[in-house]
């Protein structure tokens, strides 16, 4: 999926914590200079957001906003789709075509979820990061692109170039300016602003304003948010449209919320294998089993998933959804 945006004013990311502020002093300066940006962390964490923010704040503002989705390329037109084609170049391109490189021209190309690039996508990426210039698929011509930009990912790229699925020139070539966005969980004194925020983007739309209870509001502060700011949104908006009453109340929520912190020995229940636990709350605590699984095995995910009586594969699958990355439980050779 493809999102070309151009004028349109930029939405604020929402938070007053330290490290909000932290990496608002990153934006800020990173919006000032044209080296590409990468922007890491967890799954609904407000990755894209940021990444407009560099470019509202840019002097690449007026130009196009193009986002891509590399999740969803299809592999066997993905080059096609970035860098363009000339006619006859493959089956079906009867005539040629500009890629999202050349849409972008004047502005910022945002990569999202770079990390699942094969390959030689990451070769073509690396010359248009390094040197400013492709080909399309099927032609000679080398041309110039004219770009900033800017990738995020939720997965790991460091252990990924130690693994090999992930460049390391590429990863040094991108890394040069990391914003790095701090889960909710980590900042959860913004919770006031940002149920705000969104409480008054319903109003637009028409919905009533209701408070939450302080009840309710409890279960929001003393939840993990494993779905960051975009589950809070999404309770949220699921709340306004199940109220019925003057206020929004506990049972106005997911169970899932008021499931989660009934535990009243939760490290009996992290003792229990990974099948036995999802028997008990389904997927209520398959992010803290998943973090504690790997803290365990410093973050060794063949070691974690034989522990936890699952194939690997499927434990990365997990960890993929709850935004868990196995280098961030690794030692580093200066903790040794």
């Amino acid at each position: 999926m493809t999102t070309r945006i151009q004028g349109k004013p930029n939405p604020i990311f929402i938070g007053q914590h330290p490290s909000v502020m932290g990496v608002r002093r990153i934006v800020a300066k990173a919006a000032k200079v044209g080296f590409p940006v990468l922007i890491t962390g967890e799954t609904g964490t407000g990755k894209e957001l940021l990444a407009r923010e560099v470019h509202q704040a840019s002097s690449r503002a007026s130009g196009p906003f193009v986002v891509v989705d590399c999740g969803i390329l299809a592999r066997e037109v993905a080059r096609s789709e970035l860098f363009g084609h000339v006619r006859g170049a493959f089956t079906g391109a009867v005539e040629s075509k500009d890629g999202l490189v050349e849409e972008a021209r004047g502005g910022t190309l945002f990569l999202d979820e770079v990390g699942e690039l094969t390959e030689p996508l990451q070769r073509h990426l690396l010359r248009l990061v390094q040197e400013g210039e492709y080909r399309s698929v099927g032609s000679g011509e080398v041309r110039q692109a004219d770009v900033r930009v800017i990738a995020a990912t939720h997965r790991d790229l460091e252990a990924g170039v130690e693994e090999g699925w992930f460049r390391e020139d590429l990863f040094y070539r991108l890394n040069v300016l990391r914003i790095q966005v701090p889960p909710l969980r980590d900042r959860i004194t913004d919770l006031t602003l940002l149920i705000e925020h969104f409480t008054k983007k319903l109003q637009r739309d028409g919905f009533n304003i209701r408070p939450f209870s302080v009840e309710a509001r409890a279960v929001l502060e003393r939840y993990s948010w494993p779905g960051n700011v975009r589950e809070l949104a999404h309770v949220i908006v699921r709340a306004f449209i199940l109220a019925e009453g003057n206020r929004i109340r506990v049972e106005d929520l997911p169970e899932a919320l008021g499931c989660a912190l009934q535990s009243d020995n939760p490290d009996e229940f992290y003792q229990l294998s990974y099948k036995e636990a999802r028997k008990r709350n389904a997927d209520l605590f398959v992010r803290e089993y998943l973090h504690r699984a790997l803290l365990s095995c410093e973050g060794n995910v063949t070691y974690a998933a034989k522990r936890s009586g699952i194939g690997r594969q499927y434990f990365q699958l997990r960890m993929a959804e709850h935004g868990l990355q196995a280098g961030q439980y690794r030692r580093r050779k200066s903790d040794s």
